[in-house]
């Protein structure tokens, strides 16, 4: 029995590392300033934060326990409308973002480095 949760548990390991890897090899379409993440900044997106404005904008909302879960350094809840022109194709099929520690004032990424979305079909 214990094989079995030893297997588990390095299944499990590798795909999380597979995931940040594939975070890390991506950049930002209009920024381009650095890789999408640094090792503990993005995960996936919970379905209830995802939401569309009635101008047709993609709303990203997240408490500050759920930004926190995505980056652990993060101060602050999340709360953004997301430029299409941002948005990548994710490589599992599930929404993804990557969040900055901090919102800082006049950066032009607004908190976010990167957002991956499943392809529409």
């Amino acid at each position: 029995m214990k094989i079995w949760i030893i297997l588990a548990a390095l299944l499990f390991s590798a795909t999380a590392a597979s995931a940040h890897e594939w975070y890390g090899k991506r950049r930002d379409p209009i920024f381009n300033m650095t890789t999408c993440c640094g090792g503990t900044d993005c995960a996936p997106l919970p379905a209830h934060a995802i939401s569309i404005t009635p101008d047709g904008q993609l709303r990203v909302t997240l408490s500050v326990e759920e930004a926190r879960a995505i980056n652990p350094i993060r101060r602050y809840g999340f709360d953004r409308i997301i430029e299409y022109d941002r948005i990548q194709i994710s490589e599992d099929g599930q929404p993804h973002i990557c969040l900055m520690a901090h919102d800082l004032e006049g950066d032009p990424r607004e908190g976010y480095y990167c957002v991956f979305l499943p392809p529409t079909g």
